[in-house]
């Protein structure tokens, strides 16, 4: 595209979008960046740039480090102002958020009914509907529920010749984990389950073969958790708590009884240590760290490894040349996705890896049979299509 093409498009969109519109005036990389408020300014944004032999690319809210660059004529969608939530059904059994919605701000605006989402992810103070829907993935809730692909309804999207189109079923697997391939997500509709409140729990574990038999334990004998966290001692040390090993996470109060039965169990048969109810509360309210809407995110090396094997990858992080800290989610299929930082030995301070660390990291996953997130996400999109 020459100069003049490009001038007559973004001069198009900003006669549209005005101050919506953000030209970047560069001979490379992406034309502009456009936030569009509904699904018709998508198609209409869709079938401009197409007129133009350029192309949409969903922009990421900054928490996905694997989001590729775009590549070629772009133009950039942006979908923060896309964020109204509807109730289909008078039964409140499901919801449609708008792609542009926060996860957090989703589960927020459910509780005072009872309602909550079945899994989110651990960027929910920042992650968009949208944006996690075209990655894919587990997360909060996942041991409960599973994948967020196991959660969604339906999708729709505007493809890029500018119609719109809702998928579902099968389907789905050409929208969920498609990283924006095959169109711009304007709107989903998502499972919910219902709770009066949830409960936190932690248990920590001098060792991390006890950790690992409680893992084991709890996959096997699948007591009614909600979700199941790992943490190992420098990230304990990070959240100000003793460094041990800990799980942690919550389970519905209807389901009090089976579920304290069991982590009882577990805890008295590896030698845990029950934390008190306000240390787990506040271990809970540590799920998202170190995500905030108000500070730089440091970017951790991000790999599956199956729930069996989590205490291996463990220990062999420790023998590594730098201290890494660990934050873990269990899924109901067996799999633990690890979320690892570099310890910068500062409570509540927490550094990206380091090209040397993430290396070693993925090596270790590889060894015990997991993989690199996005690689394994990569593999699961293929096969659902």
């Amino acid at each position: 595209m020459n100069y003049a093409s490009r001038r007559d498009l973004t001069k198009k969109l900003e006669e549209r979008f005005g101050n919506r519109c953000t030209a970047h005036g560069k001979h490379v990389g992406p034309l502009a960046t456009v936030l569009p408020e509904d699904a018709d300014e998508v198609r209409f944004l869709a079938e401009t740039v197409r007129r133009h032999s350029a192309r949409l690319s969903p922009a990421g809210a900054g928490t996905d480090p694997d989001l590729p660059e775009p590549t070629g004529e772009t133009v950039l969608v942006r979908t923060e102002m896309m964020r109204k939530i509807h109730f289909p059904d008078g039964e409140r059994v499901e919801v449609e958020p708008g792609a542009g919605v926060l996860w957090l701000e989703l589960e927020d605006e459910l509780r005072p009914s009872h309602l909550a989402l079945t899994v989110y992810p651990t960027s929910a103070p920042r992650a968009t509907v949208g944006g996690w829907i075209a990655r894919d993935g587990m997360g909060v809730g996942s041991f409960a529920y599973g994948w967020l692909r196991e959660n969604v309804i339906s999708a729709e999207l505007i493809l890029p010749d500018g119609r719109q189109r809702t998928l579902e079923g099968n389907d789905l697997g050409l929208v969920v984990g498609a990283m924006g391939r095959t169109g711009v997500i304007v709107r989903a509709t998502l499972r919910l389950r219902e709770t009066e409140m949830d409960s936190p729990f932690a248990i920590a574990f001098a060792r991390r073969e006890a950790l690992q038999r409680a893992i084991d334990s709890l996959l096997e004998r699948r007591p009614p958790l909600w979700h199941l966290g790992i943490v190992n001692p420098p990230m304990a040390r990070t959240l100000r708590s003793r460094e041990e090993y800990l799980i942690f996470g919550a389970y519905p109060a209807g389901e009090a009884r089976a579920a304290e039965d069991e982590l009882a169990r577990v805890s008295s048969e590896n030698r845990g240590r029950a934390l008190d109810a306000a240390e787990a509360y506040r271990m809970w309210g540590s799920r998202f760290f170190p995500v905030s809407p108000a500070r730089h995110t440091p970017t951790p090396g991000r790999v599956l490894v199956p729930g069996s094997r989590v205490g291996a990858v463990l220990d062999q992080l420790r023998s590594g040349p730098s201290e890494l800290a660990v934050l873990g989610s269990v899924a109901r299929d067996g799999w633990a996705l690890l979320l690892t930082f570099a310890s910068s030995g500062e409570v509540g301070h927490l550094q990206s890896l380091s090209a040397g660390d993430e290396s070693a990291l993925v090596g270790i996953a590889r060894s015990f049979g997991g993989d690199l997130y996005h690689t394994v996400l990569k593999q699961r999109a293929k096969l659902a299509r």
